[in-house]
């Protein structure tokens, strides 16, 4: 892919990638077709800054962990989570702010 392609789909999906994985997603779309551009541009990523506002004020439900995908977790959060006095889904904000980065970079791997 040229060079100011690769400049482009960065400076788009930077905040929604976790930092230490860029120059592998820098490198994998250096090597990649220009035809895989538009396809990568117009990936549905989710914004990790929503999730964490989601896990904030409605995380106590599971939302946060319904909104990236992980169902499973959602229902045991949703169920099981007052059993532990509001830790898991303190802990939680945290954990679905990184994993919904996690998420969007192995979506973009899988669209490369």
């Amino acid at each position: 892919m040229k060079e100011e392609s690769v400049r482009q789909i960065l400076s788009m999906v930077s905040d929604k990638l976790p930092e230490e994985k860029l120059m592998v997603l820098k490198n994998k779309l250096a090597d990649a077709d220009d035809s895989k551009y538009d396809e990568i541009a117009c990936a549905n990523l989710h914004n990790p800054t929503h999730i964490l506002l989601f896990s904030i004020f409605l995380g106590g439900f599971g939302v946060d962990r319904f909104m990236i995908g992980d169902v499973g977790l959602g229902v045991a959060k949703l169920l099981f989570g007052w059993l532990t006095c509001g830790i898991w889904p303190l802990i939680d904000i945290f954990m679905s702010y990184k994993s919904s980065k996690e998420k969007n970079f192995n979506k973009l791997m899988n669209l490369l």
